[in-house]
């Protein structure tokens, strides 16, 4: 006669998945949801540049990809892909001097000319 209780399949383990295996997947999951928020395809700069859109180029992979992912296309923050749209100039500045809900405030860590070449990298280049 049946109990209700429904009885776990039996395998070389009784039914129970070793710690190490647990771990393992734990680890595994941790790794892929890193690589997806990091995910996108890398920008690559035009061939005729000038030196603020590198230097916002370097300031971005230094201080933003990590967040808004390599091609800008979110990830833990937003996407700052076609951000023109959605903020003026000066509305983003503003963010990236003093932070907004989860992002943190660059106002101290950079100056006004590498938020202005980050800023213009952002809104010409992604």
């Amino acid at each position: 006669m049946l109990s209700g209780r429904v009885k776990p399949h039996s395998s070389q383990y009784g039914g129970r998945v070793p710690l190490q295996r647990r771990l393992l997947l734990g680890l595994f999951c941790a790794f892929s949801a890193v690589l997806s928020a990091c995910g996108g395809t890398e920008v690559v700069l035009p061939d005729d540049a000038d030196e603020q859109i590198v230097e916002g180029f370097e300031i971005y992979k230094a201080h933003c990809a990590r967040c808004h992912g390599q091609d800008g296309g979110g990830g833990i923050g937003l996407s700052l892909q076609l951000i023109e749209d959605r903020l003026s100039d000066d509305e983003q500045r503003e963010v990236v001097e003093r932070g907004r809900k989860r992002m943190p405030t660059f106002g101290t860590k950079l100056t006004s000319d590498e938020i202005d070449a980050v800023v213009r990298f952002t809104r010409e280049i992604l």
